[in-house]
């Protein structure tokens, strides 16, 4: 090896030596306490898991009663039609009476969009909201029927429909109920 291979190996591990002796103790006090500090604010213990509830099935035991959401059948809307004896009036729907379009749709899926009129008759304008028909506007007339509960038209004006309705009262009787679409709801 040349002399100045030798000189360059001493001056460069002297160098070294110098770099590292300076960082010897500089700053490792400072991370020592940083590390102490840690480890005390550290938690020793995990907290325990927390108990599972086991799943306990439930059974359904409805399901032979019939859906409240399918139409009854026609045996049973006859029976539901006969009217207890101990009502205060005679007022119940004909069950014999041919049903008009607007009766397939309860008066939430309905909303009452204006009225038209010439010199013979006024009509109401009735949205469908629901169902195959959404978005059709129909037009109704005063004595024609509406809605689910055997309600028929008895007024239309600019704000409003007025529907006379016959609902069952739940002890076997029906009893009339006045019903309103009004405009824009």
């Amino acid at each position: 090896m040349s002399i100045s291979n030798k000189t360059s190996i001493l001056l460069c591990s002297l160098i070294s030596f110098a770099v590292l002796s300076g960082c010897e103790n500089d700053g490792m006090e400072k991370l020592d306490q940083e590390i102490q500090k840690i480890k005390s604010e550290t938690k020793k213990s995990i907290e325990p898991i927390p108990k599972v509830v086991a799943y306990e099935p439930f059974t359904y035991s409805a399901g032979d009663l019939r859906s409240p959401f399918a139409r009854l059948d026609p045996e049973h809307e006859s029976s539901s039609m006969l009217v207890d004896g101990d009502c205060e009036s005679n007022v119940r729907p004909d069950p014999n009476r041919q049903k008009f379009e607007m009766e397939r749709y309860g008066l939430d899926a309905l909303q009452y969009a204006g009225m038209i009129a010439n010199k013979k008759e006024l009509r109401g304008l009735v949205k469908i909201l629901g169902g195959d028909s959404a978005g059709v506007i129909q037009p109704v007339h005063v004595g024609e029927y509406i809605g689910l509960n055997n309600g028929r038209i008895s007024q239309i004006d600019s704000n409003q429909i007025t529907i006379e309705a016959i609902v069952p009262n739940g002890r076997g009787c029906w009893e009339n109920r006045t019903q309103y679409l009004v405009i824009g709801q």
